[in-house]
């Protein structure tokens, strides 16, 4: 079976941070750590490696930072100031590798470890104080490659390589918890264990049932369906959509998947069916439900007939729309391509700025859904496209720009969210948003798509035909249940192994 190509993955911000917790413990602020400035694209997976890199933007964030972290490692960790303060250098080298081996989440090897102490030793003839050697030594762990990226360079010769029980360590462990290894994971790394595949499934359960794997999947959702965006959207300002708004619905909407994905037995179609939202006063006349105590979260169940799941949260709602409307064609393109996996490609080149709506239409009188078709359809180029595009947006047009239900717009105009969406063998019948988006949840397309975007999410590559089918037999068999699909994904051959490049 073909495999996943080998990457260089960098570390996300948060998959870097949590490293850096478990190595250096609380020295540092979140806000000590680097600005990456990652791209965001709206299709695909922020965690792409060809996404996540160190480049000319960044590179002088993350020096400026990770000199700050290690000056106050040198202050704040017992065994660097420990040896600050003694009077002979055997202490330089025990930190080195116990720090070095939680950064690099490997052993670091004896050549290694004789550069740094060999150049610790030139900077000690400068003169540098033994506090500047010490913090030379953890900048230096901080920065290096072996802690920014996650390595896939196996063992053995040939095509295909088996990963490395270190590396197999941190791919369990960056892919269950958003996290380094823990002493369990080295553990039996140490020993050659986690190449056994009754070893690596035992693993894999027993990290399933840590609360960190509700927080992953979170972290899968909010990338997923591009969350974060809620703090960048432009927004008329009669909308009311608020800087302490924006961080209301985000942390109510991650705080839902938290709890959604803490529950026994959870799915990862769950999101899509939730009923209860967690709301604030900030929050509460987005989702059109009385004002909760001010400064704390309530859960709130939702009126059926007006919410159901994450699409009609209105972070999600607000993310895919217009600075001035609800976005129709926006909200139907990330639909299609996010969420159902149809490639629609560019626009055509020859679209024209010509208005060919009769002159006896008015805007004003008709509803935003009446306008774009007839807009559309107006020039011959628009039709094809919008054709699928419109009907995945309109059945969503119960909800304003920022996610407020509504029965009506401007004024006195009665919204019509009703439509069908034909997808392949399927069509997607619907009478109203909250009926649209039961169609989709229970849609074979979603979960297809849904089976896709997380396993790209998890090798940081697209799955091969013959996997993707074994992927998507075991989820739609268990309608989506984590701990069958966490299985299922570690004992796939991409997991363990990586098809070498050949360099020319």
């Amino acid at each position: 079976m073909e495999v996943t190509t080998a990457h260089l993955r960098r570390l996300t911000s948060k998959q870097y941070e949590n490293t850096l917790r478990q190595a250096l413990g609380d020295v540092f602020e979140r806000g000590d750590l680097p600005r990456f400035g990652d791209d965001s694209p709206t299709i695909g997976m922020n965690n792409s490696p060809s996404n996540l890199r160190v480049n000319d933007i960044n590179v002088e964030s993350i020096y400026a930072s990770t000199q700050g972290i290690a000056r106050a490692a040198v202050i704040n960790m017992p065994s660097v100031r420990d040896c600050v303060a003694a009077s002979t250098d055997t202490c330089f080298g025990q930190f080195v590798d116990e720090i070095g081996h939680q950064l690099w989440r490997r052993p670091v090897a004896t050549e290694e470890r004789n550069d740094l102490l060999n150049t610790r030793a030139q900077i000690a003839q400068a003169p540098a104080t033994r506090a500047e050697q010490a913090e030379f030594l953890v900048q230096a762990l901080l920065v290096s490659p072996h802690t920014m990226y996650r390595t896939e360079l196996g063992q053995g010769e040939g095509k295909v390589v088996a990963l490395t029980d270190y590396e197999l360590a941190s791919a369990l462990a960056y892919t269950l918890w958003n996290a380094p290894p823990d002493d369990e994971l080295y553990a039996l790394a140490a020993q050659g264990a986690l190449s056994d595949r009754e070893t690596l499934i035992a693993q894999a359960n027993r990290m399933a049932a840590d609360q960190r794997v509700a927080e992953a999947l979170a972290a899968f959702f909010i990338d997923y369906l591009k969350l974060e965006a809620v703090f960048a959207q432009t927004k008329a300002a009669a909308y009311g959509l608020t800087e302490e708004t924006r961080a209301s619905l985000f942390e109510g909407v991650r705080s839902d998947l938290v709890q959604i994905f803490s529950m026994p037995g959870a799915s990862l179609l769950d999101p899509f069916k939730a009923t209860n939202f967690h709301v604030d006063s900030q929050s509460a006349s987005f989702f059109g439900v009385p004002v909760v105590a001010s400064g704390s979260f309530e859960v709130i169940a939702m009126d059926p007939a007006q919410r159901l799941g994450v699409l009609s949260h209105p972070a999600f709602l607000s993310v895919h729309a217009g600075a001035f409307d609800s976005g129709i064609v926006k909200r139907g393109v990330f639909t299609l391509e996010q969420l159902l996996c149809v490639p629609l490609g560019a626009p055509p080149p020859d679209i024209s700025a010509r208005n060919d709506v009769p002159a006896e239409f008015n805007d004003a009188q008709e509803t935003s859904r009446e306008v774009l078709s007839v807009r559309h359809s107006s020039q011959a180029t628009c039709i094809a496209c919008h054709r699928m595009i419109d009907p995945a947006g309109f059945g969503y047009e119960n909800y304003d720009a920022v996610g407020r239900y509504r029965l009506v717009e401007k004024e006195n105009v009665q919204i019509d969210a009703s439509g069908e969406l034909v997808l392949g063998q399927e069509l997607l019948a619907f009478n109203n948003s909250v009926e649209y988006i039961a169609a989709l949840a229970n849609s074979e397309a979603l979960r297809s798509c849904l089976s896709d975007q997380f396993f790209t999410y998890v090798l940081g590559d697209a799955p091969r035909r013959e996997e993707r089918e074994a992927i998507y037999t075991k989820f739609n068999k268990s309608n989506g249940a984590i701990d069958e699909l966490v299985e299922a994904i570690v004992t796939t051959p991409s997991f363990t192994a990586r098809q070498v490049k050949e360099t020319p």
